[in-house]
């Protein structure tokens, strides 16, 4: 990220870092099993023969709790509409409570869904015991309550809760709406821009804001809210079955967020970063973002993809496994970059909610690995006299190294190969660097043997391009050989490449066919440079 804040700090106006959206669920540990549900039941409520009207006889008792507590308190509760997102319902609800500063639940929507739940069923064969019965885990659609609260801590937050056993619950929050109570509280003045901030009068204060978001503060306030808004058991059923809820996360995303002073370089950077993007991040490249290589037993996705929304802007995704890091330019006034995981293992780290730092250093390092190659390919300028350079031989101790020419397909090759190498910190031995080749170009051992590939990574070695990863007969690139293997590499598809093909097998039109602005450049210069041209014929 600091490599990125280099390049284009003139432009940006301040910077953030901060949780977005926080998937938190919550399950009672003590009801989470038949044989859990068997013992409250018979053991604790002596009821011998769990039925299936014994199961519903408490969704009905906290169904009709949740109507109560609605219409005793004036809350407006309907059912979900289809193709209508529950957020776009409840935004005037929310806009009036913050307005009037009325902390706590202001809309509960119920929507019938999919989830876990218990079945009795009655035995196939008759046994002695009359009241036994057999209960299982089944999934099933039934009623889910959302409860929409404006939390005083927190700010906007929603609680979901499912009306059969074992009622768990999923706490939807955004590190954004907790900030922008932070910063009401401060005295901070501010100009929120859907869920980022695009103006402050103290842009140090936010990230301030974002560090006081602890998994310490998040859990007393969806202790007390699950508490008061989850189903209702009794002193004796607490003590006697140790109930108490524990909480995981289920989906965190990062985002670092960048406001520029203009729209003008947010265009230009995004369309030009989707550009390098599609050409050049490949699978190893993502791999390398995300810290994981790749291997046999890897499952899941590892591709990138450009998207346009609902809101009319593009997002562009590179997936890893269940997670991915996505970039995008929203309302002409931030950029974001934005690391989500569904599944914590594939950081190999634990869901419980007290990792939640160990979770933000984890997707930080991932934004910060992400900016850091967006940096190094925007800031590549073609030098020709480091070209030069390069072509010329020379002496190490007693030995002539010849040079590294640009028209050298074999290093270009073997430089494109090192760019997308999976793990830049472990490196990569000749052998397996020698069979990436191979595969990748669809080259036979006799067109590119392991000795000529020791030749060139020599040549290499001996510039500072690449090094060796300690003791290790390992190779990585240097910060140098990056520089220059992307100079080179780029050289070739953007520069050298078009250009072969245009004069040789097909020349553009003179009279232009798309109204882009780029494509009337290319024409323009094109046009000086042939006027050039015939003046020095002339």
């Amino acid at each position: 990220m600091e490599s990125f804040l280099q390049l284009f700090g003139t432009m940006i106006a301040f910077t953030y870092h901060c949780f977005d959206r926080v998937v938190i669920r919550g399950y009672l540990s003590m009801l989470s099993r038949p044989e859990h549900i068997v013992y409250f039941f018979r053991d604790v409520l002596g009821i011998p023969c769990i039925t299936k009207e014994v199961l519903a006889r408490r969704t009905v008792d906290y169904q009709n709790w949740v109507e109560s507590y609605a219409r005793n308190h004036g809350i407006p509760i309907e059912w979900a509409e289809k193709d209508v997102r529950k957020e776009d319902r409840v935004r005037p609800f929310l806009r009036s409570a913050k307005r009037s500063q009325s902390f706590g639940v202001y809309f509960i929507l119920k929507s019938m869904e999919q989830a876990s739940t218990f079945r009795s069923v009655v035995p196939k064969f008759t046994t002695d015991d009359r009241d036994y019965r057999i209960l299982k885990k089944s999934r099933s659609r039934f009623t889910h309550y959302y409860f929409y609260i404006f939390d005083d801590v927190l700010g906007a937050m929603v609680l979901r809760v499912g009306s059969f056993l074992p009622f768990q619950t999923t706490w939807y929050l955004n590190g954004h709406n907790f900030m922008e109570r932070e910063c009401i509280r401060q005295g901070i003045t501010y100009r929120m821009n859907d869920n980022a901030f695009v103006s402050v009068s103290d842009p140090s204060f936010l990230q301030h804001a974002s560090g006081r978001f602890t998994p310490e503060r998040i859990r007393q306030r969806i202790e007390y809210w699950t508490f008061l808004l989850g189903p209702k058991f009794s002193k004796r059923e607490s003590s006697r079955m140790g109930l108490h809820r524990h909480y995981f996360i289920s989906q965190v995303e990062w985002c670092s967020n960048l406001i520029f002073h203009r729209h003008f370089p947010i265009d230009r950077l995004f369309k030009r970063a989707c550009e390098f993007a599609l050409a050049t991040v490949t699978a190893d490249t993502i791999s390398q973002f995300f810290g994981n290589r790749i291997t046999r037993a890897l499952s899941g996705k590892l591709h990138t993809t450009l998207d346009r929304i609902e809101q009319g802007h593009h997002v562009f995704r590179a997936y890893c496994k269940h997670a991915f890091v996505k970039q995008y330019e929203k309302l002409r006034t931030f950029l974001r970059i934005e690391t989500c995981s569904n599944n914590l293992s594939d950081f190999h780290l634990k869901k419980a909610l007290e990792r939640l730092p160990e979770v933000k250093k984890a997707l930080h390092a991932v934004n910060d690995r992400f900016a850091g190659f967006q940096a190094s390919t925007f800031n590549v300028h073609f030098d020709f006299s480091l070209f030069q350079r390069l072509a010329l031989p020379i002496t190490s101790g007693a030995t002539r190294i010849p040079g590294i020419k640009i028209q050298d397909t074999r290093m270009v090759r073997l430089m494109e190969v090192l760019l997308h190498a999976a793990n830049q910190i472990q490196g990569f031995s000749t052998a397996a660097l020698h069979k990436r080749i191979l595969f990748t170009y669809r080259l036979s051992e006799g067109a590119y043997s392991l000795t000529q590939l020791r030749y060139d990574l020599r040549k290499m070695k001996a510039r500072g391009l690449v090094i060796r990863n300690g003791h290790h007969y390992t190779y990585r690139l240097t910060d140098k050989g990056i520089k220059v293997s992307l100079m080179f590499v780029l050289f070739h598809k953007r520069v050298c490449g078009p250009l072969a093909n245009s004069l040789f097998h097909h020349k553009p039109m003179t009279a232009p066919c798309s109204i882009h602005k780029l494509e009337k450049a290319y024409h323009k210069a094109d046009a000086s440079i042939q006027h050039i041209v015939d003046l020095l014929a002339a």
